[in-house]
C-alpha cells in the first residue's frame, strides 16, 4: 500500500513555528513560563492529541517521540529570549501564516491517511483530516480566552481546510495518482491558495450581514423574467 510520509525534519519545522506562535500568544496574554509552554504546546499538538485520542484511539506521536518536547522547549526558550522584539515585528503574524500554509496541509493528508487506514467512510475522514489541521489552533484559542479564529469571519483558512482534505481524497481515490504525488498536490495547492488569501486579503463575512431578500432580489435580476424592462 502507498502511504503519504512527510519528511521529518519539515514536520519538525513546522511544528516548531506553531510552537512560537503559541508562545507568543501566551506572552502576549502576560502568562508565566508555564502557561506560555501549555499554550505553545496545545498549539502545536492540540490537532494531533484531538484526532489521535478522541477520534482514533491511538498513542498520541508526541508521546511517542521525545524529540517533540524539545522542539517545544526551544520555542519556548526563543520567544522568552526575544519576546519584546517580536511583539513590534508587524511582520511576523503574516511570516507564521504563511509558514502555516505549507504545515497545515501536511498534517491534513497525516489525518486523512490515519482515517483511511481505519476503514472509515469519506465524511468521517474528511472531519478527521480538517481536526488535524486546525485544532491546534481551536485549544490555543480557548486556553488564552479567544473566540477561536474558525468561528469568526477571517481568510478563509478552515474553507480551505476542508477543501484540501476533499481535494486529496478526491486525487487518491479517482485518479491514477499515488498517495504520495496526491498529498503533495494538496499540500502545493493549499499554499498557493492561503497565500492569495494573505496577499489580498480575502475574507468571509458574518452571517448577519446577509439579508435574505436582498439575496433573492439579487438573484432574480439574473433571471429572464426578474430585469426590469
Amino acid at each position: 500500500m502507498d502511504n503519504f510520509t512527510p519528511p521529518l525534519y519539515f514536520e519538525y519545522f513546522a511544528l516548531l513555528l506553531w510552537a512560537v506562535s503559541g508562545a507568543i500568544v501566551g506572552w502576549r496574554k502576560g502568562y508565566d513560563v508555564v502557561g506560555v509552554f501549555v499554550i505553545a504546546f496545545v498549539s502545536s499538538f492540540g490537532g494531533g492529541l484531538l484526532r489521535d485520542g478522541l477520534f482514533l484511539q491511538r498513542l498520541p506521536v508526541v508521546l511517542i517521540d521525545p524529540n517533540y518536547i524539545f522542539v517545544l522547549l526551544a520555542a519556548v526558550a526563543g520567544v522568552t529570549v526575544v519576546g519584546r522584539r517580536l511583539n513590534r515585528d508587524r511582520l511576523l503574524p503574516r511570516i507564521v501564516s504563511v509558514i502555516d500554509a505549507a504545515g497545515v496541509p501536511m498534517f491534513v493528508v497525516i489525518g486523512g491517511e490515519l482515517a483511511r487506514a481505519r476503514g472509515l467512510d469519506l465524511p468521517a475522514i474528511v472531519l478527521i483530516a480538517t481536526i488535524s489541521g486546525v485544532g491546534g489552533g481551536l485549544m490555543r484559542d480557548l486556553m488564552a480566552g479567544d473566540t477561536p479564529e474558525l468561528l469568526r469571519p477571517g481568510q478563509y483558512n478552515t474553507l480551505l481546510v476542508i477543501l484540501s482534505a476533499l481535494l486529496y481524497m478526491g486525487l487518491v481515490e479517482n485518479t491514477a495518482l499515488t498517495r504520495t504525488q496526491g498529498a503533495w498536490i494538496t499540500i502545493v495547492t493549499f499554499f498557493l491558495a492561503r497565500l492569495l488569501t494573505i496577499r489580498f486579503n480575502w475574507r468571509t463575512r458574518p452571517l448577519s450581514d446577509f439579508h435574505v431578500t436582498e439575496m433573492v432580489g439579487g438573484v432574480s435580476e439574473w433571471l429572464p423574467w426578474g430585469r426590469k424592462k
